[in-house]
């Protein structure tokens, strides 16, 4: 990690973590007037939040805040958290269409309720608890993420415009999950409508934590547009290095099961380029393979070998890097200039998106 990056999430990561924490237990002390299942709840949610996470959205939210000249940094990083809250909201739902059980290393939130019923009353409604638990949590983590905005210590008019980027973020985020979900039944799918489904499913919200932390520092029109592109290329950066992740990573790192993406049929890049590029009779095993749900190691292993092999892998790695130059110079056109140390942390960013492992 480079220098400026460093300093800069060493600097907000633990003031992020501090406002999460104090805004989570707060609800809960309210929730507790109502039960003490539901103040329960409110732990189970803080537990998930604080079990790990880059936080790279609010702390870019931040970031952006002050490179265009926001002031009150204090006041940003009480309203940063509302991304953070979004984000996983959509992981917690993430999880329930995924089926996945484990998320940064502990339970994912319907296994927990699941295996929480499950200890209590055995087997019976077990499952279907854990799953309307998880709805709920994803709900609540939504409703947070707004209701923290909301209360942020800026005027009403700027609120309200970041207000509308962070309910336009979660629209696109859900066409993204829908892209995500279907596409796996297409019988051609090409680099566009993976690219597609990147700019909604991942781009959008990590655009919107730049443009929400601009706009609350009442950015100039070039400001807003230079930092928005830059969030939609270097996001589709990072969602390339997190497929090259998914099937070449390694779990302790990840944090969750490696090879996830192929068990649940993803249409990854890795996917979609090695279809194209792979020979005849690998084609057909890699169609055999995707979306097995008890997918072997060795499996696995043969499914990393035929997209190294068909240029896939590599193919992926040109396209993320060039996505992050064309990020990084787009951040030169915010006029006014972003400050130098904005500057300096944005594209040591945008380079740490393809080069991370985890």
């Amino acid at each position: 990690m480079s220098r400026v990056l460093k300093e800069v999430m060493d600097e907000l990561s633990p003031m992020v973590e501090e406002a999460l924490r104090n805004f989570l237990r707060k609800e809960g002390e309210e929730a507790e007037k109502l039960s003490s299942f539901q103040r329960e709840y409110y732990g189970n949610l803080e537990e998930f939040l604080l079990r790990g996470g880059k936080r790279l959205r609010p702390i870019a939210l931040i970031m952006a805040y002050e490179g265009v000249g926001g002031q009150d940094v204090e006041a940003a990083v009480e309203a940063s958290i509302c991304v953070e809250l979004l984000h996983n909201s959509s992981l917690v739902h993430d999880d329930i269409i995924d089926r996945d059980e484990l998320r940064r290393g502990g339970p994912t939130m319907h296994v927990k309720y699941r295996d929480w019923l499950r200890r209590l009353r055995g087997e019976r409604d077990a499952e279907h608890f854990g799953l309307s638990m998880g709805i709920l949590a994803g709900d609540s983590l939504f409703n947070l993420g707004f209701k923290s905005l909301a209360e942020a210590r800026f005027k009403e008019e700027v609120k309200l415009k970041a207000l509308r980027l962070y309910v336009e973020a979660y629209e696109q985020l859900i066409d993204g999950v829908l892209m995500d979900t279907y596409l796996p039944l297409m019988l051609e799918v090409d680099e566009g409508d993976y690219l597609t489904m990147v700019d909604l499913k991942t781009g959008s919200l990590f655009e919107k934590s730049l443009t929400i932390g601009s706009t609350l520092a009442e950015a100039k029109p070039l400001q807003l547009r230079a930092l928005s592109r830059y969030g939609i290329l270097a996001a589709k950066g990072f969602q390339i290095q997190d497929d090259i992740i998914g099937l070449f990573g390694r779990e302790e790192e990840v944090g969750k099961p490696v090879g996830s993406d192929v068990r649940e049929g993803k249409m990854t890049l890795l996917m979609v380029k090695a279809l194209q590029l792979a020979s005849l009779s690998d084609r057909e095993r890699l169609r055999s393979l995707l979306g097995k749900r008890d997918l072997t190691a060795g499996e696995l292993a043969e499914v990393r070998r035929i997209v190294e092999g068909s240029g896939a892998l590599e193919h992926a790695k040109n396209l993320a890097a060039s996505f992050i130059k064309e990020a990084k110079q787009q951040l030169r056109l915010a006029d006014p200039p972003l400050t130098s140390k904005a500057l300096s942390f944005f594209e040591e960013l945008a380079d740490f998106f393809i080069q991370r492992s985890f």
